[in-house]
């Protein structure tokens, strides 16, 4: 049965390092900053520093929603309401432990994925936001875009593998 331990951990100090993000930046930029930008890395929309702020915390809860929540979710809804490929296999009583800590596992590393390309993404707009204009570097942006896309679309193959096949 695989362990949570390491994801949960790691998801852990992840959420550490985007309290030490906004508590080393939140001095530091301006009041009024840019918060989404268009190709070659210009501003588009300006907010305040506290609604800044609080669409980063509302960030950490949603990648907290995805990692824990919803397998927690999974585990408690009827399996009529499951859509898994195998279902009658996987979710039988004597693997439903099983397949559901298979679950939690992709779930946990999915949400420690998605959480630390949110704070890469975060840093780089905190350091656009110190610059004059503000730009952000997507010299950056582009390859760790494409790095998180690549990891999302591996994952989601592995999960649908995993579960598509019934071993004989």
């Amino acid at each position: 049965m695989p362990n949570t331990r390491l994801p949960n951990s790691i998801f852990f100090m992840l959420v550490v390092l985007g309290a030490v993000q906004s508590t080393y930046y939140a001095p530091r930029i301006p009041e009024i900053l840019g918060s989404h930008f268009v190709r070659g890395g210009f501003v588009n929309a300006w907010q305040t520093k506290t609604a800044f702020f609080s669409t980063e915390l509302a960030i950490i809860v949603l990648a907290t929603l995805v990692s824990f929540g919803i397998p927690r979710l999974i585990a408690a809804v009827p399996i009529s309401l499951i859509n898994l490929p195998h279902k009658e296999f996987w979710l039988s009583p004597e693997r439903r432990d099983d397949s559901l800590s298979y679950i939690r596992v992709w779930s946990a590393w999915f949400g420690c994925a998605l959480l630390a390309f949110l704070l890469f993404v975060m840093e780089l707009v905190f350091r656009a936001n110190l610059r004059t204009p503000p730009q952000l570097n997507t010299a950056a942006f582009v390859p760790a875009i494409l790095s998180f896309l690549a990891f999302v679309a591996i994952s989601i193959i592995r999960l649908i593998t995993h579960f598509s096949k019934v071993p004989r």
